[in-house]
């Protein structure tokens, strides 16, 4: 176990230190580029947060559409795998509409989408 503050909260509070005290104190012209940090800052602090529980719970879906056991081993190279597998699929048209497996897919992708844009920008999912 670490001790606290944990990377996440390190990040947070570093955000909130540019953010809030920083920030007005940047050129004008460098105000972008401070903000894009912030930003980068924020999505580290989810990601570590979330851990590898998104790439197990897509490695799960992605295994029961392929009717499939979940691999064994490191779930993002395991969710990379399958995922350039269902592109091919994808492109093929084996999910086209009226396909076994379409809505399936539709939902896994959709999933899969909606998992990054709550790690990139929560908000948006909120407004929308």
């Amino acid at each position: 176990m670490r001790d606290r503050p944990t990377g996440d909260e390190l990040l947070d509070l570093a955000r909130d230190i540019l953010r809030g005290d920083l920030l007005a104190h940047v050129p004008a012209d460098k105000k972008y580029q401070a903000l894009m940090v912030a930003n980068a800052m924020a999505i580290a602090a989810r990601q570590m947060r979330a851990g590898d529980g998104p790439a197990r719970d897509q490695l799960a879906d992605l295994a029961a559409l392929y009717g499939e056991a979940v691999p064994d081993g490191d779930p993002a190279a395991a969710c990379r795998a399958l995922y350039a597998r269902l592109s091919a699929d994808i492109r093929a048209g084996r999910f086209d509409p009226g396909r076994p497996g379409h809505d399936a897919a539709r939902a896994l992708v959709r999933a899969q989408a909606a998992q990054k844009v709550r790690e990139s920008n929560p908000k948006y999912l909120d407004r929308a």
